[in-house]
């Protein structure tokens, strides 16, 4: 916190994206955490998942929402103004909302584990807690917007990115229910490798027209993309064609009831979703502050 208020302001890309880190750490831990809730508590609506998933995930989510914490707690988004047009207020509050959403991640991880999964009242404050985090996060980020439709661009790209991580996660955890209990239906697997799909293919969309209406840029995607080609080429890799290749394949071989295959092609597709979203946050950071 102390280095980046000592930091002046500066263009440099490489070093915007350097001194941004932890705060995209924070993100793609924190979207996880979210995003991975949001996904159970779809597919535990659409039936299929066993007790011992349900509190299998719901302590692994709340050690990634602890890890988050103590990420946003050691480089707070608010001490980040003096590189990014933030709103300071919303900023700040992001380490208040991330300590009480860890609260009621592990009183959810306490009541699945005492009973058959998490009741249907910790469910919904968790995800609560879980929507007000997306919607500080996205108006922490909200100045940055040129514009209005700039500002639900990001709105967007938060929301999609917390989706990718948290279907891609689930699904690859919920693969391996399937090599120990081969018997199970498929359909909850299929459910979440399909909202891993449409979340890659609408960021794919969103993030490059985002790009182009946040910072004092030319307003154009493909002059925010080419303020760091490294990145842009990297991210595009890792988020958009890696990912989608292995998750599509995921998809056929998981009809087949192919599980260990499923798995193996979900963890590929983690490998790379992981730095792609890491690399795509950089970006933004990037393009902001252009």
């Amino acid at each position: 916190m102390l280095l980046l208020e000592a930091v002046p302001i500066t263009s440099c890309h490489e070093c915007v994206a350097t001194l941004t880190l932890p705060l995209a750490l924070f993100l793609i831990l924190a979207g996880t955490t979210v995003g991975g809730i949001a996904t159970v508590a779809y597919l535990r609506l659409a039936g299929g998942l066993t007790p011992g998933f349900l509190k299998f995930i719901a302590v692994t989510y709340a050690i990634l929402g602890i890890l988050a914490f103590l990420v946003v707690l050691a480089a707070p988004p608010g001490s980040y103004h003096r590189l990014l047009s933030i709103n300071q207020g919303a900023a700040n509050a992001l380490v208040f909302l991330q300590g009480c959403f860890v609260l009621a991640l592990v009183v959810n991880a306490v009541i699945s584990w005492r009973g058959r999964g998490p009741s249907t009242a910790s469910s919904a404050v968790t995800l609560l807690a879980a929507g007000l985090m997306l919607a500080a996060i996205a108006a922490a980020f909200w100045p940055m917007a040129g514009s209005g439709l700039d500002g639900v661009g990001i709105a967007l790209t938060v929301v999609l990115s917390a989706a990718v991580l948290g279907s891609a996660t689930t699904g690859m955890l919920l693969g391996h229910w399937y090599l120990v209990t081969p018997a199970l239906t498929n359909r909850p697997l299929l459910l979440a490798i399909g909202v891993l799909l449409i979340s890659l293919v609408l960021q794919a969309a969103v993030v490059p027209l985002t790009l182009g209406g946040v910072g004092s840029g030319s307003g154009s995607p493909t002059h925010a993309l080419g303020l760091s080609p490294v990145l842009s080429v990297l991210w595009g890799l890792g988020s958009v064609i890696l990912p989608l290749v292995a998750a599509g394949l995921a998809l056929v071989t998981c009809r087949m009831r192919s599980f260990m295959s499923t798995t193996g092609l979900l963890y590929l597709a983690m490998i790379a979703i992981l730095p792609g979203q890491l690399l795509g946050q950089l970006l933004f950071f990037v393009a902001a502050s252009a």
